[in-house]
């Protein structure tokens, strides 16, 4: 089955984007079966590639965690035989598994182990594969040549001083509780850039940020003049450690 591999920065907005589609095509109960139709399944990788944690995540993840089972049935070969037959009932036609870099935590026995189950997933079930990850989850996947050669990769990009960034911008401003326009110049924009780096989920919090503010101060716009001023989270806390070193305290 064909299949993909997403990766880019981390919050950059791959888990966004698959909580989305996991959303859009959620599990649906069907009566005249009495079993909940789940056409997309959402999991993310274990911290380490460990079969035996995956499956049983699997089985917490579709509504049968394995609490009930014995402890003979809880070893890696009954799991396998009783996740394929569960997924096969859930009319299943793809699986998402975000984080998949957390496979570069295991041995190099550890991953191609790994990776070969989630081939033989995808094979027996006939479903896609989609995997998501930060940029090094291109290394994890590369593990195994059979896998990597059925993912189409796509990079996420962070993003650019373009059309897109700007209008993405006065979308995400327009979506503030703020009673003014907020009128940025491209200056204003490009810090921006500079700010963030071009990553979503900081995006995201510096306009989140700014509009708090002009809300408490009264302003009600995010104007140059505050984007100039700000500063990231971060750098707030460090400059008020350095004055208590200095302090003494």
């Amino acid at each position: 089955m064909p299949g993909l591999l997403v990766h880019g920065a981390s919050g950059i907005g791959k888990t966004m984007i698959a909580r989305n589609l996991s959303r859009r095509y959620a599990p649906e109960y069907d009566p005249a079966s009495g079993i909940t139709r789940t056409p997309l399944l959402l999991l993310q990788a274990p911290p380490a590639p460990d079969e035996r944690r995956f499956y049983l995540h699997i089985l917490a993840s579709v509504g049968a965690p394995a609490t009930a089972l014995s402890a003979r049935a809880q070893n890696v070969a009954s799991l396998e035989v009783r996740v394929v037959a569960l997924l096969r009932d859930l009319g299943l036609r793809m699986i998402m598994i975000d984080e998949v870099h957390n496979l570069l935590a295991g041995t190099h026995r550890e991953q191609r182990r790994f990776l070969n189950v989630l081939r033989y997933l995808s094979n027996e079930l006939e479903v896609s594969l989609v995997c998501l990850g930060v940029s090094e989850a291109v290394d994890a996947i590369r593990g195994d040549i059979q896998l990597a050669r059925r993912l189409d990769e796509h990079h996420l990009p962070n993003w650019r001083d373009d059309a897109e960034f700007s209008d993405m911008i006065q979308t995400l401003i327009a979506a503030m509780p703020l009673e003014k326009k907020s009128n940025l110049k491209v200056k204003s924009l490009k810090q921006i850039l500079a700010l963030t780096g071009g990553v979503t989920s900081r995006i995201f919090a510096l306009i989140k940020d700014l509009a708090i503010d002009a809300i408490v101060t009264g302003e009600e716009c995010i104007t140059d003049d505050a984007i100039a001023k700000w500063t990231p989270v971060w750098s707030r806390h460090a400059n008020a450690h350095r004055r208590l070193e200095k302090s003494g305290v």
